[in-house]
């Protein structure tokens, strides 16, 4: 599991809980301070610095992967921009403190997915163990002199045995996809930022309005909501 997904699953833990409910929005400064401190979950988090923590939660923020949505679109937008930057102004987050991050069910679904594949890798084979040598006991002492007959030789110990590995078929290794399609439940690559589903076409990442932050259909005009004129960036046809 990549760190901004184990940030995302770690951040619905604490607030779902025994009674909780994940779906709350919650202000960045409510994670920061009280959900989701540094000082405490660094070591859940696998976190090594504080800059490293406050870049997991502006890319979150940045509603990177889909995984929260934020509000106002403003304060997504301004994280954003900020992660084009060579050297993100980790400040920014004090800025957009009053902004609210609430988590979507592609958050949800994308844990549950990385959970099972972490749950599909194989256990290590054990190491073949190797003969032990025979035990080489010396010949009895003689009363005449004479020449002593020579104790048994030792056999050398067998080489371990090889075993040929059989090489993954395509689509069968659980490192190279996190997840699979919602729509028509093809795997999905990992390690970069996946917008349209390369089977079906499908948006993964929701197309909002920047106006009112209603979710609308990628192809779609303008928003339902407040009619402003959209254009979703990713989509060129």
């Amino acid at each position: 599991m990549d760190q901004l997904t184990q940030f995302a699953r770690r951040l619905a833990e604490r607030l779902g809980g025994p009674t909780g409910d994940v779906y709350r929005p919650v202000s960045v400064t409510e994670v920061r301070a009280t959900i989701l401190p540094y000082r405490t979950h660094r070591r859940a988090l696998a976190l090594d610095s504080v800059e490293d923590y406050e870049t997991m939660l502006l890319r979150l923020a940045a509603e990177e992967r889909g995984l929260v949505k934020t509000l106002p679109p403003a304060a997504a937008e301004r994280c954003r921009k900020e992660l084009t930057q060579p050297n993100p102004d980790l400040g920014a987050l004090d800025e957009i403190g009053e902004a609210t991050l609430q988590m979507t069910s592609m958050a949800a679904a994308r844990i549950v997915a990385d959970e099972a594949a972490a749950a599909r890798e194989p256990a290590p084979a054990a190491a073949p163990a190797t003969a032990p040598s025979p035990r080489v006991v010396p010949p009895a002492p003689k009363l005449q002199a004479e020449r002593p007959a020579p104790g048994p030789r030792a056999e050398p110990a067998a080489p371990p045995l090889q075993v040929e590995k059989t090489p993954p078929r395509a689509h069968e290794d659980p490192a190279d996809y996190a997840n699979s399609c919602q729509r028509c439940r093809n795997p999905l690559p990992r390690g970069r930022q996946v917008v349209f589903c390369p089977w079906c076409g499908e948006r993964l990442i929701p197309f909002t309005c920047d106006r009112c932050g209603t979710q609308l259909d990628s192809d779609w005009k303008h928003c339902i909501t407040c009619g402003a004129t959209v254009k979703d960036p990713y989509r060129f046809v």
